[in-house]
């Protein structure tokens, strides 16, 4: 067993003196006190991964000590010793990992607080493995945004040699060139906007006290998707109809990070584009269930077949799943989406339509 720092606030009893000095003899590094006021000072000084404290009874003194136990060692593990009836009321109102209610077999105690040190290590051992992995985070975060920047730098160049040559070339190209020419300037400003709004939220993530994720679904998502691929659905002769039009401006907060929302939404009208095929009717409708907003995208195109449908049933509750194969049949796109959604209390469900497919998309209402 890994040697931990114990810290043991007796009351004069030699009981606790002798277990002090069998977690000793087991490599442990134990301070044995009987002063309240000396395992105070001890407690300021250095760090105890667990505090066993025997109260005599509602003393000021034992009552402090509980209460500084967790305000200077909030990770510490607290055993409390003492008769049921001497007990104080407050003992019971502090966070601890175990009490002990005297008399007890010596045998009993033992086998508590040694379970208590197995879990105190296994919490260290968890510890140290999500360090690791906050700090392979955080390097695979800073990777990333080096890469977005770089690539945003290059973007920025062909961006610029685009608005050139389409400015050379005015009237000497045909139709058809010119389109392509528009078309690649339209595609490199939004992969521009893309990589500015993740490098946006990395640098708040970076912030202490960043403001929580609250957008508008209409302002802030759905609007400016649409925008961004009006020419899409033009091409595809898709006929929009969108509800969200008539939302009143004060309904529509919702919590969640626009950038990752506006991946979510993009990824649904891809999905109606791709599937609904040519002359497809696509409507965009909402409802309001305190404390969800449903975001509703009906497509009139071929239900997909039933092996590959999502069979999540429209009464499930946010957070709840069926298995492990809940997006199975929507595509990679849909499964992370449901990912990003869940991350802020919400979900995404499919729901088979007598001509078409419907998508819903639940979030919290901030």
């Amino acid at each position: 067993m890994r040697p931990e720092d114990i810290l043991i606030v007796n009351d004069g009893s030699p009981f606790l003196k002798t277990i002090g000095l069998l977690l000793a003899d087991k490599g442990h590094r134990t301070c044995v006190t009987d002063s309240p006021l000396a395992a105070l000072a001890e407690l300021t000084r250095k760090y105890f991964r667990l505090v066993i404290v025997k109260l005599p009874g509602k003393t000021a003194d034992s009552l402090a000590l509980l209460k500084a136990v967790k305000d200077l060692n909030p990770k510490a593990r607290l055993i409390i010793l003492g008769e049921d009836a001497c007990l104080p009321v407050e003992a019971f109102q502090i966070a601890v990992e175990d009490y002990i209610l005297l008399p007890c077999r010596p045998v009993e105690v033992w086998r508590r607080i040694t379970s208590c040190l197995k879990a105190v290590r296994g919490a260290a051992v968890q510890e140290a493995v999500q360090g690791k992995l906050d700090a392979i985070n955080r390097r695979g975060l800073t990777n990333l945004s080096l890469l977005f920047h770089d690539l945003r730098s290059g973007l920025v160049s062909v961006q610029a040699a685009l608005k050139l040559s389409r400015r050379l070339a005015q009237g000497q190209l045909d139709a058809d060139a010119n389109t392509l020419l528009e078309d690649a300037g339209k595609k490199t400003d939004w992969l521009l906007s893309l990589m500015e709004g993740f490098l946006r939220q990395v640098f708040l993530c970076q912030e202490s006290g960043a403001e929580p994720d609250i957008c508008h679904i209409r302002e802030d998502v759905v609007a400016p998707v649409l925008d961004e691929l009006y020419d899409d659905l033009q091409k595809h002769r898709v006929a929009l109809e969108n509800q969200l039009d008539f939302l009143p401006s004060h309904l529509g907060s919702v919590k969640g990070d626009k950038v990752a929302l506006r991946s979510v939404f993009r990824n649904l009208i891809n999905n109606a584009i791709q599937y609904g095929g040519k002359g497809c009717s696509l409507k965009i409708d909402y409802d309001r269930f305190e404390p969800f907003f449903h975001l509703q995208v009906f497509n009139s195109g071929p239900v997909p077949p039933q092996k590959t449908r999502h069979t999540s049933s429209s009464s499930l509750p946010p957070g709840k799943a069926k298995g492990n194969g809940d997006a199975r049949g929507l595509g990679l796109g849909l499964s992370l989406s449901r990912k990003i959604l869940r991350s802020y209390g919400g979900d995404i469900r499919y729901e088979p339509q007598p001509r078409g497919t419907k998508i819903q998309v639940l979030l919290p209402m901030s």
